[in-house]
């Protein structure tokens, strides 16, 4: 009886030492905060290219609705869609027959009056003579002189009509106003037409030509991004027809008047871009990159790195829970030396001066920073004695690095939290709900802050 009871005892006893002397599983880095990857960049000096991309339609500098002053129908229209011309080329030549036979009446009455005007010198000269022997009274003087008005006031009446007639004659005749390419053919000989500046309508299209040796691209860029776009910055252009060109251009407009379409505020930016290749089309897509920082031999840190108070605090505190959790702290001292230091540690997150002590900044002061200089962020510095908070100023920077303006030299080790899509979206989500608490919400460690 005894041994059925001794047996049992002894397995117990046995599994309990084996549970207490079996080695303990080490920590990974990962461990250090839930969804959370932990790594290490260098600051270096390096070139950051920044671009701003955005989507926009081709559309030609110049482009020139033709239409005739003449009404009538069309007899001659020798130009395609597509025809390359010159200036003054023949578009259109419309029925002249009504046009012409008006200029040669006007013709006509031009000489009727020429004629009048030679006329009625004569007789003022004859009738001159006879006043001065008194054979003719004053008055008949005076109808005589009038008569010589009328006549040449005639003479010039017929000489505005026959120039109108001209002018109307070869208004019969539509040329090209510009140099380009006819992007539209919108009649055909012998249809009839309507005049552009006589029609209520405003008259019957004939054709559209483009100037197409320069593009003009129309982008829309998000409000978010405007402000780093500046005139005269460098433009890449990928047309969607050719993906594996590139056009170049420069920026020439901003729109100061923003387009809001379905809750999406964006900002019309116009590029123009040479087309000496004749390729890029009127009413195409592109893609089209805006480089609004372009700077070579910069420090540079790694965008994940950058945080704002809030989630530095909430990093050092998940590394003190590792390692606790560990047994050893990273820097390797024995965990009950972390824990009575942690204190210690606990300060020195409030502590974010240059890496020599520097003033202590609370959330407060975190706020007041971002309100003043958006460039201001926080990094945790990885270094021989732990890790410390710091704040540093960035400039200008693309989707991976930034430009480091002061706060970290060449050479020192910054952490990287690279978040889990999910923890990321429960991040987000905490972030929201510390926005609609009137007190301040919860840090990232889900503890309330300090107040300091």
């Amino acid at each position: 009886m005894r041994k059925v009871i001794f047996i049992p005892l002894a397995i117990l006893l046995l599994g309990a030492g084996g549970y207490y002397l079996w080695p303990k599983k080490s920590v990974p880095d990962q461990a250090a905060a839930p969804g959370m990857q932990q790594r290490t960049f260098t600051v270096q000096r390096g070139d950051l290219n920044a671009m701003v991309s955005a989507t926009g339609k081709i559309q030609p500098i110049d482009q020139v609705e033709v239409k005739s002053k003449a009404s009538g129908q069309i007899m001659v229209m020798p130009v395609e869609e597509g025809d390359l011309i010159e200036k003054g080329d023949l578009i259109a030549r419309i029925d002249e027959t009504d046009a012409r036979n008006t200029y040669e009446q006007a013709v006509a009455d031009l000489d009727v009056a020429n004629a009048t005007v030679a006329q009625t010198a004569g007789n003022v000269k004859r009738q001159e003579e006879m006043f001065k022997r008194g054979l003719l009274s004053e008055a008949e003087m005076d109808q005589v002189r009038l008569e010589e008005v009328r006549a040449k006031a005639q003479l010039v009446k017929a000489e505005t009509e026959v120039a109108t007639m001209d002018v109307r004659l070869k208004d019969s005749v539509v040329r090209s106003p510009i140099s380009g390419v006819v992007l539209q053919k919108n009649v055909e000989a012998g249809q009839i037409i309507s005049s552009g500046i006589n029609s209520v309508s405003g008259g019957t299209l004939i054709a559209t030509v483009a100037r197409m040796d320069s593009m003009y691209v129309y982008a829309e860029v998000d409000e978010v991004d405007i402000g780093q776009v500046q005139i005269g910055q460098t433009a890449k252009v990928i047309p969607d027809a050719f993906p594996e060109e590139v056009f170049w251009g420069s920026v020439l407009r901003i729109s100061p008047l923003a387009k809001v379409e379905q809750n999406v505020t964006t900002f019309n930016v116009t590029v123009i871009v040479s087309n000496a290749s004749r390729k890029l089309k009127a009413g195409m897509n592109a893609t089209v990159d805006l480089t609004v920082a372009d700077k070579h031999g910069v420090l540079l840190i790694a965008k994940e790195a950058l945080k704002d108070l809030r989630e530095v605090r909430a990093q050092l505190l998940a590394l003190n829970a590792a390692d606790s959790s560990s047994g050893e702290r990273r820097t390797g001292m024995p965990a009950d030396s972390s824990r009575a230091s942690r204190p210690a540690r606990m300060a020195d997150s409030g502590s974010m001066g240059n890496g020599q002590g520097g003033a202590r900044f609370g959330l407060g002061d975190e706020m007041r920073i971002s309100n003043g200089a958006a460039a201001r962020k926080f990094v945790l510095v990885k270094s021989a004695n732990g890790y410390h908070p710091r704040p540093v100023e960035i400039g200008v920077g693309n989707l991976d690095y930034a430009e480091v303006v002061s706060g970290l030299e060449e050479g020192e080790t910054v952490v990287v939290f690279s978040s889990s899509r999910a923890a990321a979206d429960r991040q987000a989500f905490m972030n929201r709900m510390r926005g609609m608490n009137s007190f301040g919400g919860f840090s990232g460690s889900g503890q309330r802050p300090s107040g300091r």
